[in-house]
């Protein structure tokens, strides 16, 4: 059906660096469906920090993944990422995916799963083919 019919678009959060244990938060879900658990395979977990290193893997990997999806989008493809880009990763993952940021929308961030409640702003980038 991908190699008939291209994706247009993409609306998603990626994980965010060094943030939330994504895994453990959902480990009801991997009990509940009988799936196998992957958390070395967890991109910007929890246990590797938010250092340089953590931060330099998060951006190959979220990279890495939108370059495959590229593959099956349509050449005028829209992608919407919601992100905290504290760090401003961003625009180094968007060009390594081949993609370019064409807007930011800066989102309030009210309510809080973590401990930390301290008021904040997300991001969600809209990103289009730069190739």
């Amino acid at each position: 059906m991908l190699k008939k019919q291209k994706i247009r678009g993409i609306f998603s959060s990626p994980p965010y660096v060094g943030q939330i244990d994504y895994h453990e938060q959902h480990a009801y879900a991997y009990d509940l469906f009988g799936f196998d658990r992957k958390d070395k395979l967890e991109i910007g977990p929890l246990y590797k920090g938010q250092g340089k290193e953590a931060r330099n893997s998060y951006v190959k990997a979220i990279s890495k993944v939108l370059s495959n999806a590229r593959k099956f989008m349509v050449d005028d493809f829209d992608v919407f990422l919601v992100a905290n880009d504290k760090w401003n990763l961003y625009p180094q993952i968007a060009k390594l995916a081949g993609m370019k940021i064409v807007k930011q929308f800066k989102r309030p961030v009210l309510n809080r799963t973590e401990r930390d409640k301290s008021p904040y702003s997300e991001i969600i980038f809209h990103l289009k083919n730069s190739l």
